[in-house]
């Protein structure tokens, strides 16, 4: 049995992760930090729904990160959502720095990350070059969890193209899929759960682990 807390939990991959966790007969509890209720009000007995008016500031927070096994972080937006490169920044890799260290403080094992296929923190990159800026940005976030703080183990998932399962697809998700090139978000939530359960049960020491790509991501639910 193990327990987890998650940020992230009402967008796509999210909201697909915390219902395949509420689902699993192994997962005992799963706390979800956010600005909205992860499941729009509903309760359920195994879910501890903490919702706080900006993410900007974990500290209220702090005692629903204690006794959790993994932490996942499935926080994501874009630079249109987010308004401006600065706030996209803010949220991708501000808030990823906050919950970690949150998770580190409260000694969560497991930290858990959705990253993307080409992230580099290292890559040159300037704000108006936004394919580029993008990929920087999502290795700076990465950097929270591999190198910002210290967990026993780390898990990080840097998929391609994703299918968001949502009634209106954009034209690149349909060719994606057409092509079997794109990935269900559902796959990619099964795919960390099923990482965190292998981690639980047969722990190895510390170690850090990538799945690149969706062809791997699929591999280790043995898909393909």
């Amino acid at each position: 049995m193990f327990k987890a807390i998650i940020i992230g939990a009402t967008g796509a991959t999210g909201s697909q992760l915390l219902k395949k966790l509420l689902d699993d007969q192994s997962c005992e509890l799963v706390t979800t930090v956010g600005r909205r209720s992860s499941l729009s009000g509903k309760k359920n007995d195994k879910l501890r729904d903490v919702v706080i008016p900006s993410m900007s500031d974990l500290s209220s927070t702090e005692k629903y990160w204690l006794d959790n096994d993994v932490f996942f972080n499935c926080i994501g937006t874009t630079r249109s959502l987010a308004g401006s490169a600065s706030n996209f920044v803010d949220i991708e890799v501000g808030i990823s720095n906050q919950a970690a260290a949150m998770a580190h403080k409260a000694k969560i094992n497991h930290a858990s990350l959705i990253s993307a296929k080409g992230a580099n923190q290292n890559i040159w990159a300037k704000t108006w070059l936004h394919p580029l800026f993008y990929m920087k940005t999502i290795g700076q976030k990465e950097q929270s969890v591999l190198t910002n703080f210290s967990f026993l183990n780390v898990s990080i998932f840097r998929p391609g193209m994703l299918l968001r399962l949502q009634d209106k697809q954009t034209w690149l998700e349909n060719f994606s899929e057409s092509r079997g090139s794109g990935l269900r978000v559902d796959l990619l939530a099964s795919s960390m759960i099923h990482n965190a359960v292998k981690n639980k049960l047969d722990p190895v020491g510390k170690s850090t682990k990538f799945f690149v790509g969706n062809d791997e991501i699929k591999r280790s639910l043995q898909i393909i």
